[in-house]
């Protein structure tokens, strides 16, 4: 893993002020501080702490942006209000909020505080919209039930940053894993909850089965003794057919072994074989669209980063 503590983590947030991810109000004081983090994978973790500022997403950078990103932001001092969509969400200590940087928001953040801020891909948490877009809506505690298992999860993984190495990809798998078991919180009372609770069984079969060549939309649907076509209803409000979830999950999967050092003996065309890419060429072509680059720059940027 990555102690991104100074200079990758400060770059990284210049450059999302930078391009309008989350502007300062004119009148607003510059932040001061550093801002301790940890990449895991395609999950970033990082410590933030200030005084009273307003940051603003604008809708220009929200449309230069649509990554398909989410940010949870936890706080464990003061208090945060995140305005999006019409919706407000007061985030007290102790709570933590869903946000999607896509879209325009304003963060006003109260006084002395101190957070924690989570950003990933939505469909690594492989709930259905539904789910999430209800998960946006309120403020969630962490201090009790799944909600503290993420949040000393969490803080553990960034006080030991410099000593966890190697695991930092299936740390990041355990993270979405506890995000979407403290964000789903909802049960079964009508008929599109009945749904949601479909779709959350037939994304995680998807999820168990991704190295396996055979996993189709077909073959799903006759895994839960559906039609094909009751298969492509039910996802079709969803951002992603059952299809495109596959390639994505596998994606991020491949794009995980390429950053761990311990498969660093694994070619390129042998990782993407393993997560069921007919070529190198098709996975290459794929990564790219995915990712903004190839897997070959992928897997030298994280060999030197391993190296320091």
């Amino acid at each position: 893993m990555r102690d991104v503590s100074s200079s990758v983590i400060r770059a990284r947030r210049r450059a999302e002020v930078e391009d309008g991810e989350a502007r300062l109000a004119d009148h607003a004081d510059r932040p001061e501080g550093t801002t301790p983090g940890a990449i895991l994978g395609t999950l970033t973790a990082v410590r933030l702490s200030g005084d009273t500022q307003i940051l603003r997403r604008t809708p220009r950078a929200g449309r230069r942006s649509r990554d398909g990103r989410l940010k949870l932001c936890m706080q464990f001092g003061g208090v945060a209000i995140v305005s999006q969509d019409g919706h407000r969400a007061r985030i007290e200590s102790g709570r933590m909020a869903l946000y999607d940087p896509g879209r325009p928001y304003d963060l006003y953040l109260e006084g002395r505080w101190s957070c924690i801020v989570l950003t990933f891909p939505r469909s690594a948490l492989s709930l259905p919209d539904g789910v999430v877009r209800q998960a946006m809506l309120r403020p969630h505690p962490f201090g009790e039930g799944p909600g503290a298992v993420l949040a000393d999860f969490v803080v553990a993984t960034l006080e030991n940053r410099t000593s966890i190495g190697t695991s930092a990809g299936r740390l990041g798998e355990a993270a979405f894993h506890l995000i979407a078991g403290a964000l789903d919180r909802t049960e079964p009372a009508d008929a599109e909850a009945a749904a949601d609770t479909l779709r959350r069984g037939i994304l995680r079969f998807a999820r168990e089965h991704l190295s396996d060549p055979a996993l189709t939309h077909d073959e799903i649907a006759a895994a839960h003794l559906m039609a094909p076509r009751s298969l492509h209803r039910l996802f079709e409000q969803e951002p992603h057919t059952v299809t495109e979830y596959i390639r994505l999950r596998r994606l991020e999967s491949a794009h995980r072994d390429l950053t761990d050092p311990l498969l660093g003996h694994l070619s390129i065309a042998r990782i993407a074989a393993r997560w069921c890419f007919p070529s190198q060429a098709h996975f290459t072509r794929a990564f790219q669209a995915r990712y903004g680059t190839s897997p070959s720059i992928v897997r030298r940027a994280s060999a030197r980063s391993s190296s320091t």
